[in-house]
Formats: C-alpha cells, structure tokens, sequence
C-alpha cells in the first residue's frame, strides 16, 4: 500500500508519453529506425527528442527527456503495477480518476505492449459488484456479488458452480463444472490444456439483449437500472475454454447471496428487452 500514489500514476503517466515517441521520432529523426526499447540505445533517443526540443513550441528539454525516456521504463512500471493490482485492497485504493487514465491510456499503446493491455484489464476489475442472473427456463432470478474476475470465460465458470443444482433447491437445472475447472478459475493452474477445456453450461445475455462473449470483461456488462443483469440460455454446444483466468495471482470471489424472491424476479423479467442471438452458437 505504499506505493499506492506513486506506482498507479506513474505507469499512467509512462504509457501517457510513451504514446508520443513514434510521432517525435518521425520529426526528428529523418527517416532512421527508431531505437529498440532496451537500456543501449536511450542516449541516442535521448539526445534526437532533446534536440526537437530546440524549435518545438511548448516542449522543453526536460519534457522530451521525460517522454524519450518512456520509451526504455514504461514495460517496468507496467510490471510493478500488475503485480499489486492482483490484490483486491490496492484496487480498492486506487482512485476511480485514476483507473479511468489508466484504461484510457493502456488502450493507446496496447497494440505494441502486451503489458499495458493487462493493465488496462486490471483497471477495469469490477469489485463488491452487485450481478443479479435471470433464469427465463424456470422463471428465477438470483442475486450475486463479485470481486476480482479479470474475463467472461471465469464468470462463465464461476456462475456455473455457484448456481447450477437441484432445481427443486431453486437452482438452474444442468451439469455441474468439473472440479478441475473451478479450481483452474479460482486458486489452481489457470491452464487447462487442449485434453480438458472447461465447456461452458450457458450462454449469457445482458438485460439489454446483448450476448455477452466469454472473451470479454465483466465491465463490458450494460448496467441496467443501475444493476449489472445476466440472462441464462442454453449452450447450443460445446465452447471450450482453455484458461480459467488471466490473472493467477488475483483471487476471484463470487458471492451466491440469495435466491430473488418471486415479485422481486418478475420485476427483472418485465425490464429484459428480448435476447439477441446472433452469436456462433445461436439456433
């Protein structure tokens, strides 16, 4: 927690000028290569961006340094923050302001560094995020609570072990994950291997009809009324999933808080606009 207002907006800030250096180089360096991102080649960055400086309105020396020197430090801030945006307590730390400039920076560069596409995943990790899951099959709803689940394929899992049962219990009628699967989801190996994928048990849909891809985020769900809302349907097939969660060192917790009394469901159901399937696995 020490590094809680250095580390966040310092790799913000690296990814932020990181962003510039292809663009200045281009300026400055008529038409020569621009220096591969290891420790031997910043002075040569260094003093051609410090020397654009000279004539570039409203960028100084120490500026083109900072933004030249980005270019060599951004990977290692990225690492650092990876490393303490897996505990729940640091996230819950780090300002919203903040998370937001992260996104929008990681977004920038993630083309040319896979560390700043992770990091733009960790800033966007929902925490203590209400989720209620409509079952239309059976008329149900049920109420949820979720922390730290960094894709869709983990929610997938995680759904499917806490609310797949005994219909005569209130629960969603099917199989239930293997072990093997939960546990790759949870605190175990995240790789499965191509000899036991996990299969997901459902399709999901937000409250708006959209399908919800299990290669996405539980932040791209579409709040509706100010509640994130899932819609089961069935899997129309097998969609494997060889990892069971991106990040190893964050710890997933989704809470089953209770079954949606009647009235409460019905509530929910009169709002789902009607599903879209146009996914792969649509009828």
């Amino acid at each position: 927690m020490a590094l809680i207002d250095v580390v966040p907006r310092r790799a913000s800030e690296a990814m932020m000028l990181n962003e510039l250096v292809p663009e200045f180089w281009d300026k400055a360096a008529r038409g020569r290569p621009l220096p591969e991102p290891v420790s031997a080649s910043s002075p040569q960055l260094v003093r051609t961006l410090t020397r654009l400086a000279r004539w570039r309105r409203g960028v100084d020396k120490n500026t083109m340094t900072r933004i030249a020197m980005s270019w060599f430090d951004m990977e290692h801030w990225l690492k650092v923050l990876i490393t303490v945006m897996a505990d729940a307590g640091f996230r819950a730390a780090v300002p919203g302001e903040v998370k937001a400039q992260l996104r929008e920076h990681a977004a920038a560069v993630a083309h040319r560094s896979q560390r700043a596409a992770w990091v733009g995943a960790l800033a966007a990790v929902l925490d203590d995020e209400p989720l209620v899951v409509i079952d239309p099959r059976a008329r149900r709803g049920y109420a949820l609570t979720m922390s730290g689940i960094g894709d869709n394929g983990q929610l997938h899992i995680l759904l499917a072990d806490r609310l797949v049962g005994d219909p005569g219990q209130g629960l969603v009628a099917g199989d239930r994950p293997a072990r093997s699967w939960v546990e790759a989801a949870t605190s175990g190996d995240p790789y499965l291997g191509p000899d036991n994928p996990a299969i997901r048990c459902f399709r999901l849909f937000d409250g708006h009809g959209t399908y919800i891809s299990p290669e996405g985020r539980p932040a791209d769900i579409e709040p509706l009324d100010g509640t994130r809302v899932l819609v089961l349907h069935p899997p129309n097939g097998n969609y494997a999933l060889g990892v069971g969660r991106v990040f190893e060192q964050m710890t997933p917790t989704l809470r089953f808080d209770r079954i949606l009394e009647p009235a409460e469901a019905q509530h929910w159901f009169a709002r789902l606009a009607p599903a879209v399937e146009n996914d792969l696995m649509a009828n």
